[in-house]
């Protein structure tokens, strides 16, 4: 394709993805960056269409990409460096995320909320876990005569609690020792990493809080069997009636009784090349019928030893250098 058969279908393409109306000759010959007349903008779309770029409706004489200008249009993009988002938007985002207090699926949740409400499509995050929990902190509080609280603190943000019955009396002294020995031997640690042998030696050395120790080890291990399931979060499902693809009522129940089924979009997630840090799948890319005019696009990151994946399903005619522009500043390995 030559430059400027090139710089007509970019023409084409960013008037069709602002407007979803077909476009014509005469509206690309008023863009001045283009300088040609309308007959010879008409000749050079119909080589163009003949080309397979284009697609003529039968609604009027203009016309709107196809499916292989926008892989061709996406391709460009990717081999350029796209605009940063502006400070105002990223302040957006980081303000609203930035709480270090929840854990991880819920800041995971709330980014991909936050996701939808910059790009006004629909967002999804597919958390992949590692199923290894580790311990970042350990606090032992005394309540009662032979009561104590634990308080579990993980690297992923969350926070358990168990309230220990002893067999006796614990003074305080002797419980900030034992608490020294648990956060020596378990913080920044999984239960399938501890290392038993030398837990084993320090409870021999302290029988009286072997009921502390085994309390402990089993709410341990029962966070990390939670921690086993993958997690799916979805927003803006609605959104997607915003677009003139979707007008037909049929085809957006479709689409959203496809989205609302966890299973089957974990399915359509698993069936992706998640290893790759990219996705975009433009149209029947996607191997669904549904999905024919859908662009699926895919971030993959890694998250406190978790895969991520974040998402936008949205019409084939987005403003792809505004969406890889976001995703390039989305995620932020200071975040966490």
């Amino acid at each position: 394709m030559d430059e400027r058969k090139l710089k007509i279908l970019k023409a084409i393409i960013s008037s069709y993805n602002e407007t979803g109306e077909p476009v014509g000759s005469r509206l690309v010959a008023k863009d001045d960056s283009i300088g040609l007349s309308s007959a010879t903008i008409r000749n050079e779309m119909q080589d163009l269409e003949e080309a397979g770029y284009l697609i003529k409706t039968h609604l009027s004489s203009g016309r709107v990409p196809s499916q292989k200008a926008y892989r061709l249009y996406v391709d460009m993009v990717l081999q350029k460096d796209f605009e940063k988002l502006s400070s105002s938007e990223k302040k957006f985002f980081l303000d609203d995320i930035k709480d270090k207090s929840k854990n991880l699926d819920s800041m995971i949740g709330k980014m991909s909320k936050v996701l939808s409400s910059l790009t006004d499509f629909t967002s999804l995050a597919y958390i992949r876990k590692s199923g290894e929990t580790k311990l970042k902190s350990l606090e032992l509080l005394k309540v009662d005569e032979n009561k104590i609280l634990a308080i579990f603190v993980y690297e992923d943000f969350a926070i358990d609690k168990k309230l220990i019955t002893l067999n006796e009396d614990i003074n305080e002294e002797e419980l900030n020792y034992f608490k020294e020995i648990l956060n020596k031997n378990l913080a920044g640690k999984s239960i399938n990493s501890v290392d038993f042998n030398t837990l084993k030696y320090e409870k021999d050395s302290l029988l009286k809080y072997r009921s502390i120790l085994d309390s402990v080890l089993e709410k341990f291990s029962q966070k990390d069997e939670k921690n086993n399931a993958n997690s799916i979060f979805l927003e803006g499902i609605n959104k997607i009636l915003n677009y003139p693809e979707y007008s037909n009522f049929d085809k957006a129940k479709e689409l959203i009784e496809l989205l609302e089924d966890k299973k089957g979009l974990l399915n359509l997630l698993e069936s992706e090349n998640l290893d790759k840090d990219l996705v975009i799948k433009i149209g029947n890319e996607n191997d669904i019928d549904i999905f024919d005019n859908i662009a699926l696009v895919l971030k993959n990151v890694n998250i406190l030893d978790n895969e991520v994946t974040f998402g936008l399903i949205a019409p084939m005619r987005i403003d792809y250098k505004k969406v890889l522009s976001i995703f390039d500043d989305f995620y932020m390995d200071d975040l966490f």
